[in-house]
């Protein structure tokens, strides 16, 4: 292959203009050994070009291409697949060559002066920090607790820590008969935070989530919480004599000690249990979830269905997971996440399906780019905006 040749499939690949038939020419290229030469000193040329202070040495680009070519291309990559089963291979090579070439050259990077600049020049939108975070107490007074970190709060016998600027954390003197007034935790989109009740049941909230819940648990019958919108993961503390309630926009979740994630983002709210076992009810309809089941509460009725837990669960763990939802779907979940509004420029683009599993990255362009080749589409930024828009016939 001419050197110019392959200079122009390298270009148009990197900046996802590549078509599928081009994308063949070049992986069959730089999986020719007796090319090994030409396409190790492409890498580096090109490596140097754009860091003329730190050129990328020989032996290096010898060692990314060496890890590209020895990695099976069926394996999991973390990156969306393809939407024609047809040419699936085709994506799952083109992500694979992508991510290693983009891994390796980030670790060899990391030994090269200047990093920071250089990274800084990748991105356009400012790292997301999901430690954000409004608490308000029962007497109405608001926390901004992004601007309190490491801080303490007395409510009545009862104190309240925010730890690190992630976990709010609550502990109470044993006894209290009277019962406690109830405080708000607001978690905007691009937040995150988690929350250690009185009784040492902990909680995670997800982006855009509003839940209301006692300072303690003194002087009741039940512990009974209420999550007002979002998405929240329990794991109760186990107490057989105070039973563990939370309401959700007219469905009650009944639990003695367990772990379950409770989602009410979209108009059919959905329950998953982890372990243990747990009670729903709404509208007089009863179901009960045993572990792997998901309940979903649509028409005033539960559908119960066995479901992979972690596909619904993994958000608290920094993990993105698409289980061939539609790209309307997933770029709905991305706008919780990292606080973008995306605007379609076509509806026939909403239904494609995507799926795979993500790390929940500070820069949204580092996610994006997975999904942009496998789903035939380019993402572009303009502020708060992106535009969805087509990039290539399927």
């Amino acid at each position: 292959m001419e050197d110019n040749r392959l200079r122009e499939l390298f270009t148009k690949w990197t900046s996802h203009s590549i078509s599928a038939e081009e994308e063949l020419e070049l992986m069959t290229f730089l999986s020719k050994g007796k090319a090994a030469s030409q396409r190790d000193a492409l890498v580096a040329g090109l490596y140097s070009e754009n860091n003329q202070e730190q050129p990328l040495e020989l032996r290096d680009a010898e060692q990314i291409i060496t890890a590209i070519l020895q990695k099976d291309a069926t394996a999991e990559t973390g990156a969306v697949r393809r939407l024609q089963p047809v040419r699936k291979w085709m994506g799952y090579a083109a992500v694979v060559l992508g991510l290693m070439v983009i891994g390796a050259l980030a670790y060899l990077l990391v030994n090269k002066k200047d990093q920071a600049s250089s990274e800084t020049a990748k991105y356009i939108t400012e790292p997301l920090d999901s430690r954000r975070a409004t608490l308000v107490l029962a007497d109405g007074e608001r926390i901004e607790l992004q601007e309190n970190p490491d801080s303490k709060f007395q409510q009545g016998l009862t104190e309240i820590t925010n730890v690190d600027t992630s976990l709010l954390k609550y502990a109470a003197r044993e006894g209290l008969v009277k019962a406690a007034g109830y405080n708000t935790l607001i978690i905007p989109r691009g937040g995150q935070y988690r929350l250690e009740l009185a009784d040492g049941t902990e909680v995670w909230l997800n982006a855009s989530t509003k839940l209301r819940y006692p300072a303690h648990f003194g002087g009741v019958t039940r512990r009974e919480v209420f999550l007002e919108s979002g998405e929240a993961y329990f794991k109760v503390k186990k107490n057989t004599a105070l039973p563990f309630i939370v309401n959700a926009s007219g469905m009650e979740v009944q639990v003695l000690g367990t772990e379950f994630n409770v989602n009410t983002y979209t108009k059919k709210f959905t329950t998953t249990l982890v372990n243990g076992s747990v009670r729903l009810n709404a509208a007089g309809m009863q179901a009960m979830l045993e572990p792997g089941l998901q309940a979903m509460l649509t028409n005033d009725k539960f559908i119960t269905r066995a479901v992979d837990t972690e596909t619904f669960t993994a958000w608290k763990d920094g993990q993105i997971i698409f289980d061939e939802v539609s790209l309307e779907e997933a770029t709905n979940n991305l706008s919780r996440l990292y606080d973008f509004d995306f605007v379609f420029s076509s509806p026939e683009l909403k239904q494609r399906k995507v799926g795979g599993r993500l790390k929940k990255e500070a820069h949204i362009e580092d996610v994006l780019a997975l999904i942009e080749q496998p789903a035939y589409v380019k993402f572009n930024i303009k502020g708060k905006t992106i535009l969805v828009s087509q990039v290539m016939s399927k």
